[in-house]
């Protein structure tokens, strides 16, 4: 079982670099055709505002659930700096490190859920498995809600601090009991559903990560073919 966890792994990560880089080609397509940073800032915006709404709203309960207080929430660009461009933000009070820690991965884990169920309905949608009128709208709906979650659900820098200590000291337990020889047997039942959600999340992950090679693919001999006008 534990190799589809690495599988998973590596899907997760090669995902974050694929968006973060079809993020940046998408905006430089844009800045190119409407020749107006402010312009394809605002269109950038517009395109991943589910995505955007998502993440920020993942913050926002979880910092509630776990008595973080909040603050601040927006939903539009605050700063951006080159091909970086922070589309919300939402104020949280300061936590002991695991509460933060939960905090900051929540729109990484409620991302990959929405992903998972979006993945799931296109592959039953495209296999004609839903009595779908217009399925070419229904399928062209899927990929743009896969593409802006995915392009949105990774954590920020901000996202990031207290992160990195808590998953450290993890690591450091986990394998500090392993060489101790501390095992933790589950019952078969529990195995077996882990294994079923594993192969699912597996499957449904490659499945997001083509959808996104595929675009940035697009995207990438578009920006090839169009000329580089000089913008100031």
């Amino acid at each position: 079982m534990w190799w589809y966890g690495i599988g998973i792994i590596a899907e997760l990560l090669l995902l974050s670099f694929v968006a973060k880089r079809y993020t940046q080609v998408v905006f430089h397509v844009l800045l190119r055709i409407v020749r107006s940073r402010t312009i394809a800032i605002t269109t950038m915006t517009i395109a991943l505002f589910p995505g955007t709404v998502l993440h920020e709203l993942s913050h926002l309960f979880t910092a509630e659930v776990l008595g973080v207080h909040t603050g601040k929430l927006t939903l539009v660009p605050e700063s951006i700096e080159e091909d970086n461009i922070q589309s919300g933000s939402v104020a949280i009070a300061r936590s002991d490190p695991f509460r933060r820690t939960a905090i900051g991965i929540a729109p990484f884990v409620n991302g990959v859920i929405v992903l998972t169920a979006l993945s799931w309905w296109f592959s039953q949608t495209l296999l004609g498995y839903w009595l779908i009128i217009n399925m070419q709208i229904t399928l062209g709906i899927i990929l743009y809600l896969i593409l802006t979650v995915t392009n949105t659900m990774f954590t920020s820098k901000e996202d990031m601090v207290g992160v990195v200590p808590v998953f450290l000291t993890m690591t450091i337990l986990f394998i500090t009991g392993y060489i101790a020889g501390i095992q933790i047997i589950l019952p078969v039942s529990i195995t077996n559903t882990i294994q079923s959600i594993s192969i699912t999340l597996a499957q449904n992950l490659g499945i997001v990560l083509g959808i996104n090679i595929i675009g940035l693919i697009f995207f990438s001999l578009v920006l090839f073919l169009i000329k580089k006008p000089h913008i100031r």
